[in-house]
């Protein structure tokens, strides 16, 4: 007859078998931020974390495909919303970004706007620095607490690739601030935890 070693409950140590951290994540405790556009990360209300997904690499047989595990990561849309000042130069910091990428009246639009990022790139020369303002990190820093960085996820190279659209209308009785809503995409997203 064999007989099983069993480990000692005493013996487990608290650190190394139960979490130490027992609060729990809040949904509104956030701060976002997106470089190319500061006014609009001020009054940012929402924001998320996208989705991530490995699709698998099926091996062909003569029965069924056997699933193994991918090599491409897929990363989902970052989606923001933003209350709009009176003003709209929140939306408009977006509605430059994506006309400066889309040059809807002529291609001179793409070349004007990058010069204007060029301040964020100081070390590098005007040669180097062409098609660099088309992109900007994005910072999502969640928030403890007590309000202190917990964790910082930052998206690199970002760029928008939607903007909705505004309704207007009179016959709403109460005032709704207008609420703006961006979509990007990113080439990756990392997760530090403080």
């Amino acid at each position: 007859m064999t007989t099983t070693n069993i480990t000692n409950v005493s013996d487990a140590s608290w650190s190394n078998n139960n979490p130490n951290e027992l609060d729990y994540l809040r949904p509104n405790a956030f701060k976002f931020m997106v470089h190319n556009i500061p006014n609009t990360s001020y009054f940012c209300q929402a924001a998320n974390i996208p989705e991530m997904n490995l699709p698998p690499a099926n091996q062909p047989t003569p029965l069924t495909d056997i699933p193994h595990p991918g090599d491409k990561i897929e990363f989902g849309t970052l989606m923001i919303r933003f209350l709009i000042q009176e003003d709209m130069k929140n939306y408009k910091e977006l509605y430059d970004w994506m006309a400066g990428l889309g040059f809807p009246k002529d291609s001179k639009q793409f070349a004007n706007y990058t010069k204007t990022q060029n301040y964020r790139f100081p070390d590098i020369s005007p040669e180097t620095q062409q098609g660099l303002g088309q992109y900007s990190d994005a910072t999502l820093t969640l928030l403890d607490s007590n309000n202190n960085a917990k964790v910082v996820i930052s998206f690199m190279d970002a760029f928008p690739t939607s903007l909705q659209g505004l309704d207007f209308e009179i016959v709403t009785g109460s005032t709704d601030y207008m609420m703006g809503v961006a979509m990007f995409k990113y080439s990756l997203f990392e997760i530090e935890v403080l």
